[in-house]
């Protein structure tokens, strides 16, 4: 340890702890996050059913975990709790033992070894242990830590180790800090002190009441690297790697200095870039073909200044994308420096940059607008040089940059927001949707008293204010697209791309020219009046209401439904398409919805088209039955796998680059190819494979089949086993099972409205999924949708078919079809291919005769039957496989033919035979007079007696019946010989007695 060392970190400390206030910054709220621990702790010890979401809830309330490791971590407590539960229990049960990290980590490790890092875990380990003693246990953050131990000298101690060592050696250092303190006059009470001292040393920015010197010497021992007085002033932001690389452009562009890409010479003159505005803007290139092929031409026989500016350009566009690629960046960038005809490499600082993980997502809109941008960062130079603006000034002063970027002639608000930031990082968020900007400030305003207007230079002060307020509050910069943050500003927004179908002819107008040629999207929408962007349903009906009362009211709630889902559902990025003539067009939305004075097109998005239309023959499912949905704005989600397929053909080509962007849609919607029957599947369940494999084949091609057959069967066990054998063991929740009964209706099967409480503890009623509404949703994620789901209807001939199914019986029929709700009229509903229906019908409740001929038409009808098919001889086959004698299948098939062959469905099925306790005489006798006798008395009521029955069917008959040399039921049972043959002497005397006595009883 160097004493030198810790005396610079203390005398750093002993600054701030007069600076900042340190109880309200850092210990009080450790406190209170431990508190919440303390009570999630309590609830899982005491085995508390929301212990985890409690416990989910006090982490996600501090910001001590970093974003990636708390997702991986939730994931894995709400799909496997009781796997969680006993990792946890390392750290929170027994006695706390930093040393059990180790085995906590061992434990956690293999569920998302990416994630769950040694340091990850020692983060997560010292959180929870801070829920049992917060004095003793503070907090562990990774890279503050080992940035600390770097300077103080401790780095050789095992800072890489096991979490267990890494904790123990920040404890360590606390405890040197605790020693330490009183020599350089602070007064700390504990090891939670110490740590919020060390991390507001390693990460807060000094006060004004800092001198300068004082701060450039901070900065320069943490690393910060800040060289000047005007350059401290533009600190990093959150991207350092990102916005390094782009200021070594910006800055020796502006500065007239030479380009990062050689030739010894500056390109941000006024001469290079009107000559890249002419050729790339000027003289657009809208045809077909990729973004770099058309600039490649378009720049040829330009000078090598030029070509160095564009790649400048290109990079600055490039740089902060986090949806590409460092494959692609550098390939772009190097594919315009390869038309110099020299090798030119990249310059480290930038090199790095574009190897870093970008700023934000720029979207499909980003990529498709290359020569837009390009356009507008070469107009941008040739107004800073025909204005003489001092370059010192945009590089002192953010205000004065945002004034010179908004006065250009025409906006391209993407590129501006994201220039805005590259050159300024510390003032500026990296944020470039405008809408964004002005949701985050307005939900976040009252933080810093309130907003101080609308122009765009009044955003971008209040979103710095904001983001500095905040960044002290909560101990960390703020992610806006991070929860808790995202869902204060986005509210109930759904997140994920989507699809929509906006009908170019409304109102009798045809807009696609006009949409094409100044690319958007619209609605007419001429007498809604303006509600916002992003309003509810509830609100936007009010506005239709107020504004449509000239129209039928049905009418009304449709046209609600068209202007909610364009304002407030759409969101920029999604895909929309429209159908003209034989040809689909397709866009990306690039804007918020906005309101313009046109009574045509009153309501309007911002859409980039594709170049080329598609036809609109032959499409691939769904296509065709979403693009016959009535309405002028229509969901097309379910289709996003085949539509965002077609925009990936033109929007990968923009690369220009080997290697495209991997863009991740949604599965297409498949009947999945079921596994064959297995001969180890055929052993199991005493069934031919012939017979497993034919129902297979069956469900492939109906998806719909029902078993029906005589009581004892076993077709809902057969259903059972089947399902989950093609759904696969680990998938045992992709089958679900319900039972039909007299009472049962649409309501309970599909959709409903139920009693429920309501706001102010009142009854009211909230509609609710049934069980087949609920395994379709299921069936139709994204990620299950190649995936075989099953649903088992039991007992289905019991229930009023016709009233459980209701409009439902056209989607058993046409499955690439949808259908309008019963109690949804607005909502489409879509039977999934990949959801497999199995009914069981038993013959002797109600005769297959009887049943609804709609529902035998949609359904392969396979029988169950103890004298044919796959049940015939499965008795025998189950004994034989158990070693038991045949005396239960001689039994079971007497019975059968004493039941005349007219009544062919009251005969008995297998499964009374095959239970354990069937075994044994008495067992056996049992299930003939509590189960079987019963149900024959019941089958043969009015045409013979009780007596006649069981004289008939009693099981001394059957036994005389099966012959009387017959074994008992298990021979095993019973002293003597081990084969089923005939039994001599005292035994076969025992036997007719046997019998004789039986033969009295059922008398």
């Amino acid at each position: 340890m160097s004493d030198f060392q810790w005396n610079q970190f203390m005398a750093f400390a002993a600054r701030f702890a007069k600076t900042v206030d340190l109880e309200a910054e850092e210990y009080t709220y450790k406190l209170a996050l431990a508190e919440r621990l303390r009570v999630a702790r309590k609830a899982f010890l005491n085995h508390d059913q929301g212990w985890f979401e409690q416990l989910r809830g006090a982490l996600a309330s501090a910001n001590l975990i970093d974003q990636y490791t708390m997702m991986s971590f939730t994931a894995l407590g709400r799909t496997e709790p009781e796997i969680l539960r006993g990792v946890i229990e390392y750290v929170w049960a027994g006695e706390p033992d930093v040393g059990r990290l180790n085995k906590f980590g061992e434990a956690l490790g293999p569920y998302n070894p990416e994630r769950f890092t040694n340091g990850s875990v020692a983060t997560l380990g010292a959180v929870l242990l801070l829920g049992r003693d917060p004095e003793q246990f503070p907090p562990y953050r990774a890279r503050a830590v080992k940035k600390f131990l770097k300077l103080v000298g401790w780095e050789d101690r095992g800072t890489n180790g096991l979490p267990a060592l890494r904790y123990e050696i920040l404890l360590d250092a606390l405890d040197e800090i605790l020693r330490l303190a009183p020599e350089h006059g602070l007064q700390l009470r504990d090891r939670l002190d110490a740590q919020g001292l060390l991390w507001t040393v390693m990460n807060v920015d000094p006060t004004s009441e800092w001198s300068v010197a004082d701060s450039v010497a901070l900065r320069e021992w943490r690393g910060d690297k800040v060289e000047n007085d005007s350059i401290e002033a533009r600190l990093f932001g959150p991207y350092p790697a990102t916005e390094a690389a782009a200021r070594a452009i910006i800055d020796a562009g502006l500065l007239l200095q030479s380009s990062p890409f050689g030739g010894g010479e500056p390109t941000w003159t006024l001469k290079n870039a009107q000559e890249i505005f002419q050729r790339v803007i000027v003289n657009a290139d809208i045809g077909t073909g990729t973004f770099l092929g058309k600039l490649e031409l378009q720049l040829s026989g330009a000078s090598a200044g030029v070509i160095r500016l564009a790649a400048e350009l290109v990079a600055l566009q490039t740089l902060p994308l986090s949806n590409l690629t460092a494959a692609t960046r550098r390939g772009r960038i190097k594919t315009v420096l390869s038309w110099l005809g020299e090798e030119t490499s990249l310059p480290k600082v930038i090199d790095e940059g574009l190897g870093a993980g970008g700023a934000f997502h720029g979207g499909t809109g980003f990529n498709m607008y290359q020569w837009k941008h390009l356009g507008w960062l070469a107009s941008l130079i040739v107004a800073i040089r025909q204005q003489g603006i001092t370059p010192d000034q945009l590089l002192e002063d953010p205000e004065q940059l945002l004034q010179v970027t908004q006065s250009l002639d025409e906006d391209v608000q993407a590129i501006r927001y994201a220039f805005e930031y590259l050159v300024w990082p510390s003032f500026a968020e990296p944020v470039v949707n405008r809408g964004h900007r002005v949701r985050i400030r307005n939900a976040f305003a009252p933080v810093i008293g309130g907003g101080t207007g609308n122009t765009d230079i009044d955003i971008a002060r209040d979103l710095h204010q904001i983001q500095s307020v905040m960044t002290e509050r909560d101990g960390h910069r703020i992610e806006w697209y991070d929860e808790p943050y995202s869902f204060e500003w986005m509210g109930h927004k759904t997140g994920g791309q989507r699809a929509w179908l906006v009908r170019q002819n409304q109102g009798g107008i045809a807009m696609m020219d006009q949409w094409l040629a100044e690319e958007f999207v619209s609605t007419r929408a001429q007498h809604l009046g303006s509600p916002a962007p992003g309003s509810s349903f509830e609100e936007v009906q009010s506005a239709v209401n107020s504004g449509y009362q000239h129209i039928d009211y049905s009418e009304r709630k449709v046209r609600a439904f068209e202007y909610f889902r364009f304002l407030s559902q759409m969101n920029v990025d999604d895909l929309v398409l429209t159908p003209f003539g034989d040809k689909l067009y397709l866009g990306v939305v690039t804007g918020e919805a906005e309101y313009v004075d046109d009574e045509t097109s009153r309501l309007r998005r911002e859409v980039v088209w594709r170049k080329q239309p598609i036809s609109n023959v032959d499409l691939p499912a769904p296509l065709p039955r979403l693009l016959e949905e009535q309405g002028s704005v229509v969901d097309l989600t379910d289709g996003l796998s085949v539509i965002g397929a077609w925009y990936t053909e033109d929007d990968n080509a923009e690369d220009g680059t080997a290697e495209p962007e991997p863009i991740v849609q949604p599965q297409a919607a498949v009947v999945p190819q079921l596994r064959e029957a297995t001969a180890e599947l055929a052993g199991r369940l005493h069934v031919e494979q012939k017979h497993l494999q034919e129902i297979v084949r069956l469900l492939q091609t109906r998806q719909q089949i029902v078993f029906y057959g005589p009581p004892g069967t076993g077709k809902t066990y057969l259903a059972g086993k089947i399902a989950r054998f093609l759904a696969g063991e680990e998938h045992g929740d992709h089958v679900k099972t319900v039972q039909f009964h007299p009472s049962y209706a649409y309501e309970d099967f599909f959709e409903g409205y139920r009693p429920a409480k309501t706001e102010g503890e009142n009854v009211g009623f909230s509609l609710e999924p049934g069980p087949l509404r609920r395994i379709a949703a299921e069936a139709s994620l994204d990620g299950n949708r190649d995936k075989p789901y099953f649903l088992i209807i039991d007992e289905m001939n019991r229930g009023n078919l016709a009233k459980i199914f209701g409009e439902l019986y056209f989607l058993l029929e046409y499955r690439d079809q949808g259908i309008n709700l019963q109690y949804n009229p607005q909502q489409t509903f879509v039977l999934p291919p990949n959801l497999f229906i199995i009914g069981t019908m038993n013959t002797s409740d109600r005769s297959i005769a009887m049943v609804d001929a709609a529902i035998r038409r949609r359904f392969a009808f396979v029988e169950l039957h103890p004298q044919d098919g796959m049940i015939s001889g499965l008795l025998e086959r189950f004994l034989t496989a158990n070693g038991k004698p045949s005396l239960r299948a001689d039994l079971l098939n007497a019975l059968n033919n004493e039941i005349e062959a007219t009544n062919r469905d009251l005969m008995i099925g297998p499964s009374y035979f095959m239970k354990p306790h069937a075994e044994t005489d008495e067992g056996l006798e049992e299930i003939w007079k509590y189960e079987l006798l019963p149900l024959l008395e019941e089958q043969y009521f009015g045409r013979l007696s009780r007596d006649k029955v069981r004289e008939k069917f009693g099981l001394g008959a059957m036994r005389k019946k099966a012959g009387l040399d017959m074994g008992p039921v298990d021979i095993s049972l019973v002293a003597g010989p081990t084969q089923s043959g005939p039994a001599d002497g005292a035994q076969s005397d025992e036997l007719e007695q046997l019998f004789t006595e039986t033969d009295e009883a059922e008398a």
